[in-house]
């Protein structure tokens, strides 16, 4: 289900995901499925890694 990203035109919304910031949301288009899940493995580890640093 990808109704939220339903505002956004996307060629495949299944590679689509977002980012969001205080600032603003990026949507990202991942190359295929594998591509996807290591490009969120790393954004979600080096955010981790940014608020351990903010302690």
């Amino acid at each position: 289900n990808n109704s939220h990203f339903s505002d956004v035109c996307s060629p495949n919304p299944c590679l689509t995901f977002s980012v969001k910031t205080h600032d603003r949301i990026y949507y990202m288009l991942a190359p295929s499925p594998e591509a996807m899940r290591i490009w969120i493995d790393v954004i979600v580890t080096g955010a981790e890694g940014y608020t351990q640093f903010m302690v």
